[in-house]
This record gives structure tokens, C-alpha cells and sequence, in this order.
């Protein structure tokens, strides 16, 4: 009996083939079980999160109100921080503080606080705090109030909750949130092994 071109050879190879391929669609299926290893926060996420919290009014100088709104989120991924300016607008009791406008700018780092599953704005710094027209002697006053005035409004704040279901799915799947990476979409938690 002839054989066909190939013969054995060619059986071989075939059934190496269909063993290959069927080896990379299991372990294929296998990763995929897995699920992904980042939870991600785009920007425009971080924007409506941040945009929570204003307007804020604070008073400074024991004369000047300012009312802190329309902030705005930026990304550095290089120092792995993000910002957040906000523009300011003043009123008082004097003419002078009527009109007065400005922003402030500043940055933060984030961290992940296991204890409520929350991330929170840390090591926050007053990039830049100006109001248009002050005169210059309040300004020099009001520089130094520039970073207890961002502290007061940013350290340690909540900005993302886990909810308890997605916290639970993630430590079924024996993971848990680690450390947090600012990108230039946004933001990524990675999931580490849980260690119980």
C-alpha cells in the first residue's frame, strides 16, 4: 500500500501543530481567568472625583474671603504626582478686596490606605498661589498662608473609595490594591498577590 506524499513525517508534524496550538489557547484561557492586573482611573475619572469637593470658601488675612472653584486635574507622570489649580475669587470688606482674582496650583502624591480601601492626596505642594492686583505686602503674607491653606484643603483627602464588592471579587481572586503609578491617561493600581 502506497503511502501518501509526506507519510508519517507529515502525520507528525500535523498532530505537533494541533498539540502547539491547543497548548497556547489553554494557557491562553488560563491568563485570561486571571483577569486584569491594574485597576485603571482615567483623567476625566479624576476630574469628576476632584470637582467634588468645590467650590470651598475659606477666609485668610482675618479680612479676605476667598472662594476656591473650577478646579482643574493635570497629570505628571514623571514625578509620578498630580495637580490640581483651582481659580480663586475674593471678597471683603474694602474696595480693594471686591476685586481681587487669582489661582492657586498645587501638587500631590497619592497613596493607597488599606485600612478603608481608599486612595488619598498626600505630600501636598503649593506650585504656585497668586491674586491678581494684590498689593505687595499681602502678598508676601499670603504666600506664607499658601501651603497651610492647601494642606488644609487637599492632605490626606479621599479621593477614590473601593467599593466593599470590588474589594471582596479582587481578594476572591487573591489579589489586593498595591502601589498606585500616575500615567498620562490617568491613573493605575496595581493588584498584588493578597497576603493573608
Amino acid at each position: 500500500m502506497s503511502q501518501a506524499p509526506g507519510g508519517p513525517d507529515r502525520a507528525r508534524r500535523s498532530a505537533f501543530l494541533a498539540l502547539i496550538g491547543g497548548a497556547a489557547v489553554a494557557l491562553t484561557g488560563c491568563v485570561g481567568s486571571f483577569g486584569p492586573r491594574t485597576i485603571e482611573l482615567s483623567q476625566d475619572r479624576l476630574q469628576e472625583m476632584v470637582a467634588r469637593r468645590f467650590p470651598v470658601d475659606k477666609r485668610v488675612l482675618d479680612a479676605i474671603d476667598l472662594t476656591l472653584d473650577s478646579p482643574r486635574v493635570g497629570l505628571q507622570p514623571d514625578s509620578n504626582r498630580i495637580s490640581v489649580e483651582v481659580a480663586l475669587r475674593a471678597s471683603g470688606g474694602s474696595a480693594i478686596a471686591a476685586r481681587l482674582a487669582g489661582s492657586l496650583l498645587v501638587s500631590e502624591g497619592l497613596r493607597f490606605e488599606p485600612s478603608d480601601n481608599t486612595i488619598r492626596l498626600v505630600d501636598v505642594r503649593v506650585e504656585r498661589f497668586v491674586i491678581d492686583g494684590l498689593p505687595s505686602s499681602w502678598q508676601r503674607q499670603l504666600d506664607r498662608l499658601g501651603k497651610p491653606l492647601a494642606r488644609g484643603l487637599l492632605e490626606d483627602q479621599v479621593l477614590y473609595t473601593l467599593r466593599p464588592k470590588d474589594v471582596a471579587a479582587l481578594e476572591g481572586r487573591g489579589l489586593r490594591p498595591g502601589d498606585l503609578r500616575v500615567t498620562s491617561s490617568g491613573i493605575e493600581i496595581a493588584l498584588q498577590p493578597l497576603v493573608r
